[in-house]
């Protein structure tokens, strides 16, 4: 064979293969490909005396309508309002495969359920796995920081360094308990009003925010 006919056999090897990247390693579009093990990571935690009002919470989404829902923290003593904890929008067109693999049509519905997997590290788990939203509108994802204890580098002091890690923070998804996480790409923003991590979600995994 040619040098040149080498070269076309190669290039095309490549493109089947991924570059020798397996098939099965494969991430969503938002993601990052790196899988880095749970022990290199550091989660969120709740701060001291905070509960949430529910572990689990479930709704309806629907293709063709947008669908919210959201997990609040209980009240402070002496407080009447709460503190939101997680937020998830579906959008209208989100939904696009079921776990089997089949695609959703115009009025079709599907029950989501998120749970809280690990309350020490604010680790939900979002079901039923295998569902597939639209790489082009996904699901919104907001996780909620301001009930969190703010010793973020845990040195036993709440001051400026843990406040410099903050814009480090991400929404981080794990396929199921016991593999490796990978970080979606995620925006942190703090007002007046919320501090919280928001990312697009393209399948239902666990997801937590970690750095």
């Amino acid at each position: 064979m040619t040098r040149s006919g080498w070269a076309r056999l190669v290039i095309a090897v490549l493109l089947v293969f991924g570059c020798g990247t397996d098939a099965t390693t494969a991430v969503d579009p938002g993601t990052d490909a790196t899988p880095v093990p749970q022990a290199q990571l550091t989660f969120l935690r709740p701060a001291a005396n905070v509960t949430l009002s529910r572990d689990s919470v479930s709704f309806w989404a629907v293709k063709g309508k947008n669908r919210e829902v959201a997990m609040y923290y209980r009240p402070a003593a002496g407080r009447t309002d709460s503190v939101r904890f997680l937020r998830l929008k579906v959008p209208d067109e989100a939904l696009f495969k079921r776990p089997d693999g089949s695609a959703f049509a115009d009025g079709d519905s599907i029950r989501i359920t998120i749970v809280i997997r690990d309350f020490s590290r604010l680790i939900t788990e979002f079901s039923p796995s295998g569902l597939k939203f639209s790489a082009s509108k996904p699901a919104e994802l907001r996780l909620d920081f301001r009930n969190a204890d703010g010793d973020h580098n845990r040195d036993g002091v709440v001051n400026a360094a843990d406040s410099a890690i903050v814009p480090t923070f991400a929404i981080w998804k794990q396929e199921a308990t016991g593999q490796p996480w990978f970080k979606l790409t995620s925006l942190v923003e703090v007002s007046s009003d919320f501090s919280e991590v928001k990312a697009d979600v393209t399948s239902f995994t666990n997801h937590a925010v970690a750095w």
